[in-house]
């Protein structure tokens, strides 16, 4: 018998998705289905598998809606870097409401 999900190992894979739910992620699979590369949100993430809204609906399991199972190999996160002027909401050169207090590196 196997140890129920809540009280197994955390796997590190898993607890980087954990932490970034509603982050854009890149699949990046094996296979040349869909084009090969797809990009979606982290909706969740649960003991083996991060689900991922692609924009479309589960075509096996439609009671999940457009969250699709994924392994964590395949997923990569996108990384946005904004220019240090640059607006915090949508990432065009705009002046900032208030003062910019950089954090010391």
């Amino acid at each position: 018998m196997t140890k129920p999900a809540r009280i197994r190992r955390a796997n590190p894979a898993l607890e980087l998705f954990r932490r970034h739910i509603g982050a854009r992620v890149t699949f990046t699979g094996t296979t040349a289905e869909r084009g090969g590369v797809e990009h979606g949100v982290i909706v969740d993430v649960d003991h083996r598998m991060v689900y991922v809204d692609y924009g479309y609906p589960n075509p096996i399991n439609a009671e999940l809606g457009n969250a699709i199972a994924t392994h964590p190999a395949n997923l990569r996160l996108e990384t946005i870097v904004a220019a240090p002027d640059s607006c915090d909401h949508c990432g065009t050169a705009a002046e900032r409401p208030g003062p910019a207090f950089r954090a010391s590196r």
